[in-house]
């Protein structure tokens, strides 16, 4: 069975990784929850998150991917040793939505092609040095994708297809853009809301 890595943190966009983790879950990926000390977190909507797991105690090798959503990066999140650590050590596929490439760079992973929110680049300008700002919405080098906060749909898209699970499933794109499409009121039931 694949399993995938989670690192949630207080204030962290679930909205940008829901869908996608959904899809993964449909897959028989088996989703393990972390924080850097295995404390539970709340989402930028007030949502609790049960975490199962602190970066801290395990080995990051034992998963197919990491995944890392957007959100409220602060500078105690970007300046962790343990998490710096963890994603140091891991050899696989790593996605970071919007703002949490800023911790891949803390961390020295941005050494190619990335991209994220133009005020993060710039703002964070010290950290993507060894980078090269990719500036569209969605951005994969070597065994890293990277996106803008907005681009939530590709982002989706570029990690089912780098795990090639749109190759296994051909209608996943489809069922993928149906339920992330936002129909206007009048294509509900055929009637204005």
């Amino acid at each position: 069975m694949n399993k995938f890595a989670f690192i949630a943190y207080d204030d962290f966009a679930i909205w940008q990784v829901a869908l996608l983790q959904k899809f993964l879950k449909d897959k028989s990926w088996k989703m393990e929850t972390f924080s850097i000390d295995g404390s539970n977190v709340s989402t930028d909507g007030g949502i609790v998150i049960n975490v199962e797991k602190s970066i801290e105690t395990e080995d990051p090798n034992e998963y197919d991917l990491i995944l890392l959503p957007g959100g409220n990066v602060t500078s105690s999140l970007i300046e962790n040793q343990p998490l710096r650590t963890f994603l140091r050590c891991y050899k696989g596929n790593i996605a970071a939505s919007c703002a949490s490439a800023v911790l891949l760079a803390a961390s020295g992973l941005i050494n190619g092609k990335y991209t994220c929110m133009p005020q993060t680049n710039d703002q964070y300008s010290h950290l993507f040095r060894n980078g090269n700002y990719d500036g569209s919405d969605v951005c994969i080098y070597k065994n890293i994708i990277t996106s803008k906060g907005p681009a939530h749909y590709g982002f989706m898209m570029a990690i089912l297809e780098k795990l090639e699970l749109t190759k296994m499933d051909p209608n996943l794109e489809k069922i993928a853009l149906n339920l992330s499409r936002n129909p206007r009121a009048s294509d509900i039931n055929g009637s204005s809301i």
